[in-house]
């Protein structure tokens, strides 16, 4: 499981004295423990990839305010800790992938600009966690005219 192999490399990483490693992978690791607190469960791969995701949203829009700053090392933190996450997400889809995967959905299901709704429904599933959720809906769009 995925929780498993950040714990691991969490270790790993103090063993070496990896400070920012262990930083950034025991930021991870305290997410995914409140999450199993909050929902008494274990928790999922899928759920541990949007923890992921959340967190790597997060340090984007810090590093776009770190680089209004002009601040290098907050700038260097980020990249540093954007680059060490991202190998844990599942490999993600390019645009032209996922823009035949709606034009499929979109014929086979014969959608309209009206079946929007519809449309996100039965696409989302397919690309959760590999492709960037908020380029589909103009993606859509642009699809249906």
């Amino acid at each position: 499981m995925l929780k498993e192999e950040l714990k691991k490399n969490e270790i790993a990483a103090m063993k070496a004295r990896d400070k920012a490693t262990v930083n950034v992978l025991r930021l991870v690791n305290s997410e995914i423990k409140a999450f199993e607190v909050n929902e008494r469960k274990d928790i999922s791969d899928e759920d541990v990839i949007k923890i992921i995701e959340k967190q790597i949203k997060q340090l984007k829009e810090a590093l776009q305010y770190a680089i209004q700053l002009n601040d290098n090392d907050k700038i260097e933190e980020g990249n540093f800790a954007i680059n060490l996450l991202t190998p844990y997400l599942p490999a993600q889809l390019s645009e032209e992938e996922v823009e035949s995967m709606l034009k499929e959905i979109i014929t086979n299901g014969n959608y309209g600009p009206k079946d929007m709704g519809k449309i996100m429904k039965e696409i989302m599933p397919k690309v959760n966690g590999k492709f960037d959720r908020s380029k589909i809906n103009p993606m859509v769009k642009n699809i249906l005219g």
